[in-house]
Formats: C-alpha cells, sequence, structure tokens
C-alpha cells in the first residue's frame, strides 16, 4: 500500500516543461471556450490579412481560434452585428498572436516584450554584451529590487533571451544569448 502511494506521488510531481506547459493551457482554453459556448460565433475582418502572413495553416488556424476564443470572453466589451455574431478586434489579434509566440516559433523579437521588460533588456545588452552575470550584478549596475530583477530574469529565460549558463553557490549565472 505504501508503495504505491509513493508511485502515485512521484508522478504527481512530475517536473513539466514551462513552454509545453503554456501551449497545454492555451489548448485547454480554446476548448473550454468552445464547449462553454458552443452557438458563439465571431466575425474576424483580419483573417485575410493573417492568410497573407508566412505562418503554417495549421498555426493560422491557431491563432484565429485563440482569437475567436479572447473574443468571446471581452463579448461585453465587443460590438456585434443583428445576428448576434461578436467582431474580432485588433487587441483580440495582437493577444492571440503575443501569447502563441512561443507556439509559433517566431524569431526572437524584442517589440513582443512589455515595455518595463524591453528596458530591462536594453540595460542587460548595454552593460553584460558578451559577458556572463548574476543577480547581484545586475541589481549593482540597474539599482532595481530582488523580486523586480528575478522576474525580469525568469521572464527572459523563459522567452530565450537569456541562457543559464552556471551556478553560483545560491544563484544562477547568466548570459545574453545572441
Amino acid at each position: 500500500m505504501n508503495q504505491e502511494r509513493k508511485k502515485r506521488s512521484i508522478r504527481r510531481y512530475t517536473k513539466i516543461d514551462k513552454l509545453s506547459h503554456r501551449r497545454y493551457h492555451l489548448n485547454d482554453l480554446n476548448t473550454l471556450i468552445k464547449v462553454l459556448y458552443p452557438y458563439r460565433t465571431t466575425i474576424n475582418k483580419y483573417k485575410r490579412l493573417l492568410e497573407q502572413t508566412t505562418f503554417t495553416s495549421s498555426q493560422k488556424e491557431l491563432i484565429a481560434t485563440t482569437a475567436h476564443s479572447l473574443t468571446v470572453v471581452n463579448e461585453l466589451y465587443r460590438d456585434q452585428d443583428t445576428f448576434g455574431r461578436f467582431y474580432v478586434t485588433r487587441e483580440d489579434m495582437f493577444n492571440a498572436i503575443y501569447m502563441l509566440q512561443n507556439e509559433l516559433h517566431l524569431p526572437k523579437q524584442e517589440y513582443l516584450l512589455s515595455p518595463n521588460l524591453r528596458w530591462f533588456y536594453k540595460e542587460l545588452q548595454c552593460y553584460f554584451e558578451g559577458k556572463e552575470f548574476t543577480n547581484k550584478d545586475i541589481r549593482i549596475r540597474i539599482g532595481k529590487g530582488k523580486s523586480t530583477i528575478y522576474h525580469h530574469l525568469t521572464e527572459l529565460v523563459d522567452r530565450q533571451f537569456l541562457e543559464i549558463t552556471n551556478r553560483k553557490q545560491s544563484g544562477f549565472i547568466y548570459k545574453i544569448i545572441k
């Protein structure tokens, strides 16, 4: 009985890669919206622009489905026609592409970062281009708090702008990916 309980606990706490975990939740969001609102329809006037992009057909479908889900979630703030169909806005399309940037395998593009994160990344490039650095080095140079720096560093590592090269005592050593 104890061995069976241990096996279950080991399976339950298996570490999942963050990128695949995020994609899993986006697919769940689209499925939940489809199940909860099966008769909600949207009009996507950006579909023609989406067809002109270089995304594959499955990526275009994923973007359109996620934009539909975001429109349905925000239906109180969306216009609708006389048949009750909601209009997909530019904001929904941008948010869908922003949420799916890792799944779409977009090249690293700094303009997709939030303004604060973009500023932080530019500062890192200015001070530490081609060098390895730690959290403490950043605090000394930039003058931000530990939690802010930790938040920005984890986000940049997740988005593959930075890489962890080594471990130093209780912290990590980072390097900018070119």
